[in-house]
């Protein structure tokens, strides 16, 4: 891989099982979790610059906080699946987890001690609405626009999103991508103690999920809709590979496993007795499906978009000051557009002294920009950056006064 890989993991979409995979194909330990709290931000960016592989439960947008270009990877899961096993896994104190330590949020406590129901969860969307579309796109709030950058950021940014429902297609086309060569994985933290017999969901609390998450069920279609296109593609060569793929599979699924109900993984790693036995099952069997699949998709490997990150400094009645890099070609001039609703307005290119920038750690110091605003842009307007679905930090829209609306 010629960038490090981002994993974004969703919360409850099947990350734990997807670290193991990277721990089979990778050196014990080289995924790095991003956990901040307690860990300087530097520590973490030598940490994953020499592992190459890490990823948590953050939005897209790490390459801004770490200053350097990214591949990024992420997993879905039908929305309202993810949502009643996220009740479970609180229900029961997350694997154990919470005795361990790990934090809770209001309502999973609330959800632990069973003052919250599975309809109060659902119908409330507790730990948030639209949260596929939210990772996505790096937005807090979403809206439609939200939705159409959470597209194109997998478009161009995104290059392998799989579905926790198919755990097996998604590692073996991360392979593709990756060049790695074990698409298998051990099944870890999968919530326990779910009952055979799980309370009814009202189908009040059903529709609300489904309309307040209309936007996630979106994406969620979209993503099925562009990986039935992907194997189509590859025809008889994906067909023989996964098939391969999912015998191997099943045999690493009837080994013991001590992995399956905890997230103790997360913290301390697998056992390398354990990889080495899992390692042992599949390289044993015939893996030249596997290998053809992996060859075809290499040669038909595509460079994402170019990633940015940048700042609206000043605005005063005439001039739009900041500055904007391109990470992942910094001595590239960045487009700035102003745009007032639909309508385009004046346009200029980054190149300014920005030594302060430099000073800061971004690879480019002439990166400043300075526009002056016509007359129609007092009204209100946003800064753009030409051709791109990125947006650099404080870009509007602006209102006449001036601030950030």
């Amino acid at each position: 891989m010629s960038k490090p890989l981002f994993f974004i993991h969703p919360p409850k979409c099947g990350g734990s099982t997807v670290i193991s995979f990277f721990d089979l194909n990778l050196d014990r330990d080289k995924f790095i979790n991003f956990v901040w709290g307690g860990v300087s931000q530097e520590k973490t960016r030598e940490r994953f610059l020499a592992s190459g592989i890490g990823g948590g439960h953050d939005p897209i947008g790490i390459h801004r906080d770490l200053k350097m270009p990214l591949e990024y990877c992420s997993i879905l899961r039908e929305p309202l699946s993810r949502q009643t096993s996220h009740y479970w896994f609180a229900r029961n104190g997350k694997n154990g987890g919470v005795a361990r330590g790990v934090s809770v949020s209001e309502a999973e406590a609330l959800a632990q001690g069973g003052e919250l129901s599975l309809d109060d969860w659902v119908g409330e969307s507790c730990g948030g609405k639209n949260l596929f579309v939210q990772m996505l796109s790096g937005h807090g709030r979403v809206n439609r626009e939200s939705l159409e950058i959470a597209i194109e950021n997998v478009r161009q940014h995104i290059p392998t999103v799989g579905l926790c429902e198919d755990m097996s297609d998604f590692l073996l086309r991360l392979c593709g991508r990756t060049g790695m060569r074990l698409p298998f994985f051990i099944r870890t933290n999968v919530t326990e103690g779910v009952p055979k017999e799980r309370s009814p969901l009202s189908e009040r609390a059903r529709e609300k999920f489904v309309e307040d998450n209309h936007l996630d069920y979106e994406l969620y279609q979209y993503v099925c809709d562009e990986i039935a296109r992907e194997r189509e593609s590859y025809g008889a060569i994906y067909t023989q590979a996964i098939e391969a793929v999912r015998q191997i599979q099943r045999r690493i699924d009837a080994l013991d496993n001590p992995y399956i109900y905890t997230g103790k993984s997360n913290m301390f790693g697998f056992d390398e007795n354990h990889l080495r036995m899992v390692r042992e099952v599949a390289t044993s069997a015939d893996l030249s499906p596997i290998d053809a699949y992996i060859e075809l998709a290499q040669s038909r490997r595509r460079e994402c978009g170019d990633l940015f990150d940048g700042f609206v400094d000043a605005v005063n009645d005439d001039m739009v000051h900041g500055w904007a890099v391109n990470l992942s070609v910094p001595d590239k001039c960045v487009p700035i557009e102003i745009w007032v609703r639909e309508k385009l307005v004046a346009t200029t290119l980054t190149g300014n002294p920005r030594p302060d920038v430099a000073a800061a750690g971004y690879a480019s110091e002439r990166c400043g920009f300075a526009v002056r605003l016509p007359e129609e842009a007092q009204e209100g307007f946003r800064v753009k950056i030409a051709g791109s679905a990125q947006t650099i930090r404080s870009a509007g829209t602006w209102q006449r006064g001036w601030h950030v609306a």
